[in-house]
């Protein structure tokens, strides 16, 4: 489910750098871990900063929604299995729609969110970016593997691109989009939308 929040101080800061995405971990707690930064070089936004933004976002499991609960660095959802995790969060920053979508896991092969990574079967290194609910091709994807190694990717005509996971552990796959749409949100109207979608999973 999509929050509407307020963008802080803080949070205007953090959005300067466009490496900042939100993304998944699943614990071994039978937690799921949001966090909130730049993935590449470890660095989670806390309570202090942009973090707090997400803090009323709400979790997806198998149709279950979840809330949160607030620690420093991250947000836990107590979550169950091994079925995907997802979560989504909407910030008005000045003028632009900023929209966050994050999964944890390859199961479910179904576009849930505006921009979406799908893998074409269940654990499949083989995946189909859609926007606005069509296979997008061109679109570049980074990957992060395990030891944060970072790789670009192109989606091809059909809008799939085939990952490489050399390494055991988790692997993290970013994309962004920006889209000159004009609409209001919770009576704010935008002029554009920035997108940020991610999707880990354990190889």
């Amino acid at each position: 489910m999509k929050k509407i929040i307020a963008l802080t101080l803080g949070l205007s800061a953090a959005l300067s750098a466009q490496a900042h995405m939100l993304w998944l971990e699943r614990g071994t707690d039978s937690q799921t871990h949001a966090f909130f930064g730049e993935y590449s070089d470890q660095l989670k936004d806390t309570q202090d900063s942009a973090l707090k933004s997400f803090n009323t976002a709400t979790a997806i499991q198998d149709k279950q929604k979840l809330k949160a609960k607030v620690e420093h660095d991250h947000l836990s959802y107590a979550t169950k299995g091994t079925a995907d995790v997802q979560l989504s969060n909407e910030l008005i920053y000045g003028e632009s729609l900023l929209t966050y979508h994050a999964k944890a896991g390859r199961q479910n092969l179904k576009a849930e969110s505006e921009l979406d990574i799908v893998p074409t079967q269940i654990n499949s290194n083989t995946f189909t970016v859609f926007y606005e609910g069509k296979p997008a091709s061109g679109v570049e994807l980074t990957v992060f593997s395990p030891q944060y190694w970072e790789k670009k990717y192109t989606t091809n005509q059909q809008g799939q691109v085939k990952v490489e996971t050399p390494w055991k552990g988790q692997y993290v796959i970013e994309i962004s989009k920006e889209a000159d749409k004009v609409g209001k949100l919770n009576q704010q109207a935008y002029k554009k939308q920035y997108l940020v979608t991610s999707l880990s999973f354990i190889h």
